[in-house]
């Protein structure tokens, strides 16, 4: 079983992110929310996508009993004030608009 946990940030917040593991989507996932999926032992990869823009894939590898993953918007604190980032991340950094990781 794996564990998504969306932080609550302002950026998005009314607007699910679709969850997709290797290549389909799973799952819709919430401002604030936290999600859990059964994924069955073996290599995965997994990513968050909102319209054209999406997160970081993660490639892991299921043979434990719960991985937890966290996700949230590269929008956010100091960065979401400097001019024209919005339209830097949705036309050049559309793969790095969610900034998706594996909780240690």
């Amino acid at each position: 079983m794996i564990t998504i946990k969306r932080d609550s940030g302002y950026v998005d917040k009314t607007r699910a992110y679709k969850v997709v593991l290797d290549g389909n989507q799973v799952g819709k996932i919430k401002g604030g929310q936290q999600i859990e999926l059964d994924v069955t032992p073996g290599n995965h990869q997994l990513y968050l996508k909102i319209d054209w823009c999406q997160s970081n894939i993660i490639e892991f590898e299921m043979n434990e009993k719960v991985i937890n993953f966290e996700c949230e918007s590269n929008l956010k604190g100091k960065t979401f004030w400097v001019p024209f980032i919005h339209l830097i991340y949705v036309i050049f950094k559309r793969k790095q608009y969610i900034l998706l990781k594996i909780k240690r």
